[in-house]
């Protein structure tokens, strides 16, 4: 607040109220704040007002003035007004004197405005013959109720409380009025552990003697053994639950105690103000301000000392003060299935179970044919896959040790959102030792019975608006589903298993989630066909497909038969279609829980085994593929070259394609019938090569994809029909992008080491990876241009301190190990000649 008693106005939103501001107005003196607009997707017009000392009922009606110009929806007014509606009631002096006719006669004229105006005084609406004051005024030793909330006559049936909170830090008093709103902002959502409560080594040692005596009462042949772990998860949540009861409790019980007076002594004083308990009013105040004083110190030394000791550190602390401002989750509003539009969070979060639904249950579609097994049988057999040894299917049906899994759960990362159950990554390591003998026999149990419980496989799905696309389509949501940690450890361990067996498994072509290959080894060969192709001149086509929710639709029957094609033994497969036995999920949104729904088709977001299953599963399409005389690729010495994958992103590369796309859509559709996989045929990008105009246009006219004349996009790569202009369409762009970001951050503060960190941790990262994906010689200019804008941002666009040389020296050297972007860059095109020099996997067959 201004020396001048002005310039003492704000609204503050709640982050549940989504607030979207239409139209804002406030006075040159900071007296008046009018916002109209939505809150929750209803208009509302909100004004916070701070009357002068004289002159009120003017100030009243110049505002009002402007309310009615500006004003649509509810209307809420609110302020400090600097006067009464009714003197006598509404304030109280010390030595009882009655209030002086001026201030009767100003309150009277309020009274008939409001009453002119249709508005009415919320709090006297709900006490109407109750005395209680809002300010207090240390000079005059008098209470008055000069902080007030109108609202119109059409909110009066909405209105369901107002109170007046106890005068604390402030010599006013809080006014809270509680309206009905159509539909609650936020639900309760789910319980979570609070981490800190097992970070305290007393409440971890209490603990771990709560789970040591439950697991050696409960754990015996007689009881289930999936029981046993189920009902010790109710044990521990009660045990955590009691526990933070009981740690808040303590933490405000001396705070409770104080306000609990300050609100005894405020209710004395009020009725016969008196300097006796005035005193001991301002005592108690006191004492409640060095409490808040005492949590402040604490949280702000923890702040400061987690800013000393990890800001300059590549870490979470760093990370967050560099993301740019989070998405907002808030959904105001979704198109309905049945058409029209619902804004009610339990409705909005019903109809995103409904969509999830109805993707994860294709088989319940009419217009989705159920895939028969014959005819998957028929299509895995003229795959021709490779097949797994002898030894290694025995080694795949070994128990899990405990060993294993105790290196599992040290593997687990921190810090991550728990499934349903709310226990944490955290609560698994801390209690490692006394879970892991009960996991082990549970874990084991479920491979050889092939059975999980259904609460262990039920899932969260959490909802985020995908970029650049407006969040009123449950389709335009990016769902993240969030699995009970014990079942992903479970699916870690079968993962682990399965992983090493994939490079003999999967071709070379296949360099998603299978160890030792990379994104590089595709998009090098992808560059050097297009050499080759350009070198020949014969026509040829780059066909980038675009498969829609390739995961979430994959059929669990064509999964089955596809791992026993790969000869996976029986009880390996059952051991990991016990993951699909009786999967379930639902929606989290605002708070507010959707239905259990349950799935039917698609791999586990979230899960570790996922993506080796589903390249596992996708296998046979390339290989038909590559098999496909119809389909034909670039004759090259290493074999013909038709196809790169990464997971599902598939691209081709066809010479006659008008021989060649007519069998591929043919092996598309079949391949879609059989596994529920839908290529988006619009969305798929064409990139011909030396076609004539001629043929060119033919393929335009029957093949409906995005065309590109130029480049075409695989992996954030652009693949550029010319060498020459690699350069231009991926390190110009990446040189922009570089720039906007470094812009962004100028004005977060960091220390010198903290931007040198920032940039290894976010920008490097970015650099290294068309460093090592485009392999390009790049000129001078545009590297030195690089390494220019870091150097300036870490300087802050100052004159350099120390040398570049310096900074760039290994720490080993004692310099501070900056990058060096020309190093890195020689390195990365040094690392692709030695592996393609040393490569053990040849594009022309499995390893």
């Amino acid at each position: 607040m201004s020396p001048t008693k002005s310039r003492g106005v704000s609204i503050l939103f709640h982050r549940d109220w989504l607030f979207q501001c239409t139209s804002q107005y406030q006075d040159r003196e900071g007296r008046m704040l009018i916002l109209t607009g939505s809150l929750n997707g209803a208009p509302v017009t909100i004004i916070n007002l701070y009357f002068p000392n004289a002159n009120q009922m003017q100030f009243m009606k110049k505002a009002y003035a402007q309310v009615q110009s500006l004003s649509s929806g509810a209307l809420y007014i609110c302020g400090d007004f600097n006067m009464t509606p009714n003197p006598t009631v509404d304030s109280q002096s010390s030595g009882g004197r009655p209030p002086s006719r001026k201030v009767q006669s100003l309150g009277k004229r309020l009274t008939d405005f409001l009453h002119t105006a249709d508005l009415y005084d919320a709090w006297r609406m709900s006490h109407p013959q109750v005395r209680d004051y809002t300010y207090y005024s240390h000079v005059h030793s008098s209470y008055s109720r000069i902080d007030l909330g109108l609202i119109h006559r059409t909110l009066i049936p909405n209105l369901l409380d107002a109170r007046i909170g106890p005068i604390t830090w402030s010599d006013h008093a809080p006014l809270i009025l509680s309206f009905r709103a159509s539909f609650p902002a936020r639900g309760m959502g789910s319980w979570r552990l609070n981490d800190s409560l097992i970070i305290d080594p007393a409440g971890k040692d209490e603990t771990a003697r709560v789970l040591k005596e439950y697991f050696s009462l409960n754990a015996s042949e007689e009881v289930a053994i999936s029981s046993v772990w189920l009902a010790h998860k109710a044990v521990v949540r009660g045990h955590f639950i009691r526990q933070g009861t009981y740690k808040k409790k303590q933490r405000e019980v001396k705070r409770a105690a104080v306000l609990q007076q300050i609100d005894a002594l405020e209710s004395l004083n009020k009725a016969q103000p008196t300097l006796e308990v005035a005193s001991d009013l301002l005592s108690l105040k006191k004492e409640l301000e060095h409490l808040n004083l005492q949590v402040m110190e604490r949280s702000l030394r923890k702040l400061n000392y987690a800013s000393y000791t990890q800001g300059n550190k590549s870490r979470k602390l760093l990370a967050s003060k560099l993301r740019a401002k989070r998405l907002h989750t808030k959904i105001t509003q979704v198109e309905c299935s049945r058409g029209g539009q619902v804004r009610d969070p339990t409705l909005i979060v019903s109809e995103f179970a409904n969509y999830y639904g109805s993707l994860y249950n294709l088989g319940s579609d009419p217009a989705v044919p159920s895939p028969q097994k014959e005819n998957i049988s028929t299509f895995l057999e003229e795959a021709c896959l490779p097949t797994l040894s002898s030894s290694q299917q025995v080694d795949l049906l070994a128990p899990f040790s405990e060993e294993e899994i105790s290196k599992a759960i040290c593997a687990l990362p921190k810090g991550k959102a728990p499934g349903p159950d709310g226990l944490t990554n955290l609560y698994y390591q801390k209690f490692a030792s006394e879970l892991t003998p009960t996991l082990t026999g549970l874990f084991n149990h479920i491979k050889l019975t092939g059975q999980v419980p259904p609460e262990m496989l039920l899932a969260t799905v959490i909802t985020l608006p995908k970029p650049g696309k407006p969040p009123t389509h449950c389709a335009n949501f990016r769902p993240i589903s969030l699995l009970n940690v014990d079942i992903k450890l479970y699916a870690k361990l079968l993962a682990s298993r399965i992983a090493p067996l994939l490079p003999k498994l999967i071709h070379p072509d296949q360099t998603g989630f299978v160890p030792g290959r990379q994104t590089c080894d595709n998009t090098r060969r992808l560059f050097d066909i297009i050499d080759l192709a350009n070198r020949s001149g014969d026509p040829g086509l780059l066909l980038s497909l675009d498969a829609e929710k390739a995961f979430d639709r994959m059929h669990w029957g064509f999964l089955h038969q596809a791992l026993e094609a790969f000869l996976f033994p029986a009880p390996f497969i059952r051991s990991i279609m016990a993951l699909y036995s009786a999967p379930s999920a639902k929606v989290l949104s605002m708070g507010f829980l959707s239905p259990i729904f349950q799935i039917t088709n698609g791999t586990r977001q979230g899960c570790p085994l996922s993506p080796l299953i589903f390249v596992l599963a996708l296998e046979p399409l390339a290989s038909h593929i590559r098999l496909n005389p119809l389909i034909s690729g670039l004759s090259t010495p290493a074999g013909e070259q038709k196809l790169a994958l990464f997971a599902d992103d598939i691209l081709l590369y066809l010479s006659d394609p008008e021989t060649s796309l007519p069998p591929l859509f043919t092996l598309l559709t079949r391949y879609g019938q059989l596994s529920y996989y839908k290529n988006n045929v619009n969305k798929t990008q064409a990139l011909p090569l030396h076609i004539p105009n001629s043929s060119l246009r033919t393929l335009q006219n029957k093949y409906l994809f995005d065309w590109r004349t130029d480049s075409i996009k695989y992996l954030d790569v652009f693949l550029s029909k010319n060498r020459s202009s690699i350069v231009q369409h991926n390190f110009v762009p990446l040189l922009q992008t570089i720039e906007k970001q470094l812009q962004s951050w100028r004005m977060v503060e960091l220390s010198w080491l903290g931007r040198m960190a920032s940039l290894k941790m976010t920008i490097l990262p970015q650099i290294l990876y068309y460093f090592r994906n485009v392999p390009v010689f790049l000129p001078t200019y545009l590297l030195t241009r690089m390494q220019r804008l870091l150097f300036a941002h870490i300087w802050k666009r100052k004159p350099p301190s120390i040398s570049a040389t310096a900074v760039t020296t290994p720490t080993k050297l004692g310099g501070l190990g900056f990058p060096d972007l020309l190093k890195y860059h020689r390195a990365s095109l040094l690392a692709q000649l030695i592996a393609a020099l040393h490569a053990v996997e040849p594009h022309g067959g499995y390893a």
